[in-house]
């Protein structure tokens, strides 16, 4: 067993159990970094031309080896069988890259199929992966991709310059992948080089790999996505370059896959095949991998971790924490007649609640504090924001009873909820608190976790449990953050509460366009603070994440990237991790 721990830090107040889900369309929002033994020195270089903080390197050629290599823990993985994994929600149809509603379980399924050009790595920084280099120019308003060589997608399509044109095109066009795209003016095949695309920005953008690495960079079949164009059943049978290759899809039920034999990245996979079966409840996963139904899960339930923590034997698990996401009750800040336009009301909220005793009686004893929505190993994070930090039932009767001097009349809240009996609970705590400290009615909404995400994105809500991510670098916020991201109710957008704050804007803009990583640092801390005194989400705790399996199931590890760096669980988004690696006893 593996604990990943970030640094400790026991303030008093607020600890936050596990929520809810986690909106990730763009991957590297989410960081998390293996710091185990298997994991290599952070201190490393990352790739080729990275931008800002980071060394030029060559990146050299992916190595093939006619044998699978041996492990850290000197075992030589057997190639073969099949694993079934339980995942935490439903996937994402269509399975089109430009079109998904993709969060940790579409994450968990969707990368067997599609690589992306780059890839998050252990270095804190991007490494190119589908593609063989990713380079700017030296002011980052025009990158040249290249396509690496010899790659076919599994209908046999080749992989080239074009085929990163059409796929960013569409990401571009898309509505939501669109958001992550903005600063994109064109994109077209090197004249010069048939297995270059060169993209040209409308700013400076040095950060623009690590969307590469996400949803917008994942690269499907051009062939495929012009079928699927005219046939919406093939939209549900994604063709990409990946380790494994679309079999089955039944939604609610099974997504699944069989292997690659021509892997560009070998030696992997070594699995001959694997399932994913969404299972929403986190005890009811726990409870299909101890009865055998699985053979692997991931789950962020504070009470599974803990039991899995004790059992190392008969349920091995590496915990995540590093780069984690931040658990949090989001909040529609610019919905016209609600009450949490204002600031008192929000901040009144925050310190009604105690994430002290949520943490004691729901998770386990086990998250760490949150005052922002940065973790400690992120860019940005800072001990204190401005953020309540302990329950103040009194100020925080004081903040309504002011609101509702200046605006009389009934003051109700909806808190928006899954199905999952743990968030219902932690529902039901927060509508006690809310109520006593002066909100006159506090209505909860249980909402399945198909929809969940789908309601998020269109802004029907008020109140709404929720996970996101710091990410490596403040720019993988702007899509969650910026008002250009945050269109009328009703309408898609990852700017979920609708925050529509200038100050918020200038930062995002600058830190977009700069390349000076001290003040990137100073820009995020600022970012930080906003959120702090303007109390527009309400922290909980950064996530921990626990992958537990059989001990018949091996492999669990980094993978190495061509460059010599290495990829992290998830590369990118908290709660996940490439089974190319594993292998299982036969």
């Amino acid at each position: 067993m593996s604990h990943l721990n970030a640094p400790s830090r026991r303030k008093p107040g607020r600890l936050l159990a596990a929520l809810v889900i986690s909106a990730g369309l763009i991957g590297v929002a989410c960081g998390s970094d293996d710091t185990s033994s298997k994991t290599t020195d952070a201190t490393s270089p990352a790739s080729e031309t990275t931008g800002p903080g980071t060394e030029e390197t060559t990146p050299g050629a992916v190595e093939t080896t006619a044998a699978p290599p041996t492990t850290a823990a000197g075992e030589v993985p057997v190639p073969g069988g099949k694993v079934v994994m339980g995942i935490e929600a439903d996937t994402s149809s269509p399975w089109r890259p430009s079109e998904m509603v993709c969060a940790i379980a579409c994450y968990q399924v969707i990368r067997n199929i599609y690589d992306s050009l780059a890839m998050a790595n252990d270095a804190g920084s991007w490494s190119p992966y589908l593609a063989s280099a990713i380079t700017p120019n030296d002011d980052y308003t025009v990158w040249s991709i290249t396509a690496r060589e010899g790659v076919t997608f599994h209908d046999g399509t080749p992989f080239d310059g074009a085929a990163i044109v059409e796929n960013i095109s569409r990401a571009k066009a898309g509505i939501l992948t669109g958001n992550a795209l903005r600063p994109v003016e064109t994109v077209e095949v090197d004249a010069a080089d048939p297995m270059t695309a060169v993209v040209t920005m409308n700013t400076s953008w040095a950060a623009f790999p690590f969307t590469l690495a996400g949803q917008a960079g994942m690269q499907a079949s051009p062939t495929w996505l012009a079928a699927s164009d005219t046939d919406d059943t093939l939209k549900s049978q994604p063709v990409g370059t990946g380790p494994f290759v679309y079999a089955d899809y039944r939604p609610g039920e099974v997504f699944s896959m069989t292997k690659n034999p021509d892997y560009w990245n070998a030696p992997y996979p070594y699995l001959d095949a694997i399932e994913f079966r969404p299972i929403a409840d986190g005890l009811n996963r726990r409870d299909a991998l101890k009865s055998g139904t699985v053979d692997i899960i991931h789950t962020s339930n504070a009470e599974s971790i803990v039991e899995f923590r004790d059992n190392p034997d008969e349920y091995p698990m590496v915990e995540i924490t590093n780069n984690a996401e931040t658990g949090y009750t989001l909040l529609h800040v610019t919905q016209e007649g609600s009450p949490l336009t204002d600031v008192r009301v929000r901040c009144a909220l925050a310190y009604a609640t105690d994430e002290q005793l949520l943490i004691d009686t729901i998770g386990a004893g086990i998250a760490q504090i949150a005052f922002g929505p940065f973790s400690p190993t992120q860019v940005g994070y800072l001990e204190s924001t401005g953020f309540p930090e302990a329950q103040d039932m009194a100020k925080a009767q004081e903040l309504i009873a002011e609101y509702k001097a200046e605006f009389p009349g009934p003051l109700s809240l909806s808190l928006a909820t899954t199905t999952d009996q743990t968030n219902l609970t932690i529902a039901q705590q927060q509508q006690q608190w809310w109520t006593e400290a002066g909100i006159d009615e506090v209505t909860i909404d249980q909402i399945d976790q198909a929809n969940y995400i789908v309601t998020a994105l269109l802004g029907n809500f008020q109140v709404f449990q929720w996970r996101n991510h710091g990410g490596f670098d403040l720019d993988q916020q702007y899509i969650w953050w910026h008002s250009k991201a945050a269109p009328p109710v009703g309408e898609l957008a990852l700017n979920f509460g609708r925050i529509r704050d200038p100050q918020l804007d200038a930062l995002l803009d600058e830190n977009r366009a700069s390349t000076d990583p001290a003040r990137k640092k100073e820009i995020a801390e600022e970012v930080n603070r906003l959120f702090g005194t303007q109390c527009y989400d309400i922290w909980g705790s950064y996530s921990i994440w626990g992958i537990a399996s059989k001990p018949s199931v091996h492999g669990l590890s980094l993978i190495p990237l061509p460059d010599g760096t290495n990829a992290p669980f998830g590369a990118g988004m908290a709660g996940t991790f490439y089974p190319m690696t594993l292998w299982v006893e036969q």
